[in-house]
């Protein structure tokens, strides 16, 4: 786990973190945020939730479903 300090900016729409600390992070893209007791938690989401409801219904081959997840991790 990587620890930033960061300058807390909260405004009405909420708390913002500069886009370029989350570059930094490698959290660019979607993520998911979970609140535990004193802290936030941000993390990438994983293959799996990023393509939940695009392969419903739809026949994938094995390939396909590859395709996707190297598409997924930039390679």
């Amino acid at each position: 786990m990587t620890a930033v300090r960061i300058e807390k900016k909260v405004t009405k729409e909420g708390l913002l973190i500069p886009l370029d600390i989350l570059k930094k992070l490698g959290l660019e893209g979607d993520v998911e945020v979970l609140t535990k007791k004193h802290s936030i938690i941000i993390k990438p989401k994983s293959l799996t939730d990023r393509v939940r409801g695009l392969i419903k219904g739809t026949p994938l081959s094995n390939e396909e479903l590859e395709e996707i997840y190297y598409e997924s991790m930039g390679k």
